[in-house]
């Protein structure tokens, strides 16, 4: 019997088979899913779907924030001379192996581009030929 004759009876046999089917506790889980899920507390869901007084505040919260951020007080010398001194160690250190470490993940991912094609052409294409 060659590959092909036993596909064939494997592939009629199993066509023979009745369809599965779902157990009997399946709706009402899915049912008790959808009730909760539309159910939910107010805060929980989108926030267009938040009551209106809520929807404000929280504008005002995001717009207060953003304002006190953007007016802070100015820094300290001491934290701008650790900004200054992260700034020297980036420029000698890190900023010229850079463009190594940028090389090196991009001929990573092309090497993994690559290996994923040829695992789909070894195993799902030929499979799908026969």
């Amino acid at each position: 019997m060659s590959f092909d004759d036993l596909e064939r009876r494997v592939h009629d046999e199993l066509r023979r088979l009745p369809a599965p089917l779902a157990p009997d506790t399946l709706l009402p889980r899915i049912l008790a899913a959808v009730e909760s899920w539309a159910n939910r507390p107010w805060y929980a869901r989108a926030w267009f779907t938040w009551p209106l007084g809520w929807q404000i505040a929280s504008v005002a919260a995001l717009a207060l924030a953003v304002y006190g951020t953007w007016n802070l007080p100015p820094l300290p010398a001491s934290v701008v001379a650790t900004s200054n001194a992260g700034g020297v160690i980036w420029r000698t250190i890190v900023e010229p192996l850079f463009g190594y470490v940028v090389g090196l993940v991009v001929l990573m991912c092309l090497a993994c581009a690559a290996f994923g094609a040829a695992l789909n052409y070894l195993f799902l294409e030929r499979t799908a030929s026969r």
